[in-house]
């Protein structure tokens, strides 16, 4: 904990700010994200999005609906108590019979260029040269289970083993052909991999899961897949490259993930607010 009272948060704040604007492609409203969503119950399709139904039984129905757009779709409840949570893709505004209730989340999202590495930091790029000129160090495509096995000994929690490994299956299920598992290794052993699912609906590539251990940090070796990655993205036509969540530019000390999201600004990233939920609760009587 004394550590983390220490870190360096200049770079979480001085990354470039932006919202989504009208035309912004949204990977969490793309057909293809909820696909792989968790849900007991049947996605719901529309054409500007999807539904997931969270809860339901002959007192509640809970619907979360995703939208590429500010239409938002009609939704019927046999229940009692209909919760409709709208996330809309930009910031709407007042709707009626909608109320906003929840805080922004951030994306680390990066805007992909010709030579996207001459835009990283000075940091990342002296990592990048490094671990270039390590001969023992390789990057071949790999498997889930490379990726199981070397959580145990990586950087990630204990707790969100699981469920980081769940949240990847459920994309290489739905998407077997969209999702890519990059693996460094050192001597032939597996010491960082990186699992990016390719959404060409939206045309953003998100980083799914990533790992390294301790000879991965000290190699450099999640730079080197980084860099792989954008190359990757370059080859199947994506715009947009997401590093998943990000911290927001004043983080509370003592957060858990100000690490995780330094090392993700040194990518010339944005990071993004996403607009909050809005919600409209009925009764049927």
């Amino acid at each position: 904990m004394r550590f983390k009272l220490f870190q360096n948060l200049n770079r979480l704040r001085i990354v470039k700010d932006i919202c989504p604007l009208p035309g912004f492609p949204s990977h969490d409203a793309s057909i293809w994200k909820g696909r792989a969503t968790q849900t007991a119950f049947p996605i719901i399709e529309h054409q500007n999005g999807y539904t997931v139904t969270d809860f339901q039984n002959r007192f509640i129905t809970w619907h979360r609906t995703f939208t590429k757009d500010l239409s938002i779709p009609t939704l019927e409840s046999k229940s009692l108590i209909h919760i409709h949570e709208w996330i809309p893709p930009t910031f709407p505004g007042k709707v009626p019979g909608f109320f906003a209730f929840s805080m922004n989340h951030f994306e680390a999202l990066t805007v992909l260029t010709p030579e996207p590495t001459k835009l990283w930091s000075s940091q990342a790029r002296r990592h990048l040269s490094s671990a270039r000129k390590n001969p023992d160090l390789k990057l071949r495509f790999g498997t889930i289970d490379e990726m199981a096995v070397m959580l145990p000994t990586s950087q990630v929690p204990k707790s969100l083993h699981q469920t980081f490994l769940d949240f990847a299956k459920r994309h290489i299920v739905a998407h077997p052909e969209d999702v890519e598992v990059l693996i460094a290794t050192l001597n032939n052993q597996p010491i960082a991999g990186f699992i990016a699912g390719y959404c060409l609906e939206a045309k953003e590539s998100s980083y799914l899961v990533g790992c390294f251990t301790g000879d991965g940090g000290k190699t450099h070796a999640m730079v080197a897949l980084v860099a792989w990655w954008f190359e990757r993205c370059t080859a199947r036509g994506m715009v947009h490259a997401n590093f998943g969540d990000i911290v927001g530019p004043h983080p509370f000390p003592f957060d858990d993930f100000i690490g995780y999201s330094n090392f993700k600004t040194h990518f010339n990233i944005h990071r993004v607010w996403m607009p909050g939920s809005r919600w409209k609760i009925s009764l049927t009587l």
